[in-house]
């Protein structure tokens, strides 16, 4: 019967059924997945961060270039920068400029009405030069610091802080960064080197270069670590020119530490000015005065416009200086500043200068005439160890030839020399005295380094 095949048939495949048995979840394998794909994102994120610091400067570089500072220079100086001594005092404008700052129009009309009142007498005349002198220090400070030479356990509230140190002079700016000359004593085996300018304000500075030979060096302190209010306080020092005119007896403000106090003043009457200073490879002047002074003193002598002669530094006033120039013992002196231009601006550039070992001086003309004496550069004596000596070159020789060029005078020669590197190699012709006259001698010399970092 078709119904029960049909009845027959359904009981026959009931027991078949078909269940889908879900897998069962391997939370050990979960996890190292997990685990695997976690340090995968770390590691990626680790190498695009390490490539991005690799690549960000170079491609900041590339498509925005930053613009280098310039080099610093000085501007050259010329006959028409002659000082005359009626400009070393400040005329009556330059004085009403610096008081202007205060109140111009009623200390002018004070001033007038004081005049027409009554003459003036010694007493008077002592206020007015004190309060204008006074004008013309407290403007030349803006260009003074004091650099202190900060070891690991410096106390900064201690007296032997405010006290420690020299003071400096801001002699340069390239737009980034300002300059300033002082003695290589005062960051002396220093980890740190810190800076107070005229507001009291601080700032680190850098080590550009120390020059072995003055015992100076130029630190850099960058504008962008100074206050807004620092920078529009401060100002670079403004030259004056002492190669052109006879400063004897004119007088100057000493600024900066001459007492060895900061932020001391002295007044006085420069001694001298054209005393040779006798260092090795140089043509440095001597600036000599009547005021008092001790080894702590540095700082600058200016004149009565306000303008830099020279730099303080008390540590040539040694014996072997006193044999060859004449000073006043206990008495402030000071590197002129025209010869020490090109110092400050390799020092400034961080180039390094070249240390031959000569002590000379120029042949006078009539000297030269009279004695029938080869024209060039006279040896007076040569530092121990230094190239010169190494090479044999004595006193008394005359150096005629540095690099197959003419030298006509020692000055020529430091000159010269200004314009080699350490370890280059040069070629020096002398003439020695013997007893059939003039000998010429050629030698080899290998320069080596007058600075350091």
């Amino acid at each position: 019967m078709p119904f029960n095949d049909q009845d027959e048939n359904k009981k026959d495949t009931s027991f078949i059924s078909e269940k889908i048995k879900q897998r069962p979840i391997n939370r050990k394998k979960l996890i190292q997945r997990t685990i695997i794909t976690a340090s995968m994102a770390v590691v990626f994120g680790l190498v695009s961060c390490l490539t991005f610091l690799l690549l960000q400067p170079l491609l900041s570089d590339k498509l925005y270039p930053e613009s280098q500072p310039e080099p610093i220079t000085l501007p050259e100086e010329s006959a028409s920068d002659e000082l005359t001594p009626e400009e070393m005092f400040a005329d009556d404008n330059e004085i009403a400029e610096n008081e202007a700052q205060i109140n111009e129009e009623n200390q002018k009309n004070q001033l007038e009405e004081a005049i027409a009142s009554y003459a003036l007498n010694g007493s008077d005349f002592a206020k007015i030069m004190t309060s204008s002198l006074k004008g013309v220090a407290d403007e030349a400070s803006r260009s003074i610091v004091r650099v202190t030479g900060v070891s690991n356990n410096t106390d900064w509230f201690s007296d032997s802080f405010e006290n420690n140190g020299a003071s400096g002079v801001i002699v340069a700016d390239n737009g980034t960064a300002l300059f300033i000359l002082v003695p290589s004593s005062a960051v002396k085996n220093a980890k740190n080197i810190r800076v107070t300018f005229s507001d009291e304000s601080m700032a680190d500075a850098e080590m550009c270069l120390t020059d072995n030979v003055t015992k100076l060096c130029v630190i850099s302190v960058k504008l962008s670590s100074m206050q807004e209010s620092t920078k529009e306080t401060i100002k670079i020092a403004d030259f004056a020119n002492t190669n052109f005119t006879n400063l004897t007896a004119v007088p100057v403000i000493a600024i900066g530490s001459p007492t060895g106090i900061q932020k001391s003043v002295s007044i006085g009457l420069i001694t001298s000015d054209k005393s040779p200073l006798y260092l090795a490879d140089s043509n440095y002047k001597i600036i000599t005065t009547d005021m008092p002074g001790n080894s702590d003193s540095t700082g600058a002598i200016i004149d009565l416009n306000g303008k830099l002669l020279g730099i303080i530094d008390m540590t040539h006033n040694s014996e072997e200086n006193k044999k060859n120039r004449k000073v006043l013992e206990n008495h402030i002196s000071a590197i002129a500043i025209t010869e020490l231009r090109n110092l400050i601006e390799d020092l400034s550039n961080k180039k390094p200068r070249a240390y031959f070992g000569v002590y000379g001086k120029n042949i006078p003309a009539a000297i030269r005439d009279e004695m029938n004496i080869p024209q060039g550069a006279y040896v007076t004596s040569t530092e121990e160890s230094s190239p010169a000596r190494k090479a044999m070159i004595q006193s008394g020789d005359i150096i005629t030839k540095l690099n197959n060029e003419d030298v006509i005078s020692f000055d020529a020669f430091v000159k010269k020399l200004a314009d080699c590197a350490p370890d280059d190699i040069i070629s020096v012709t002398v003439m020695r005295q013997s007893t059939k006259g003039y000998t010429e001698i050629k030698t080899q010399v290998t320069l080596e380094s007058a600075t350091h970092d």
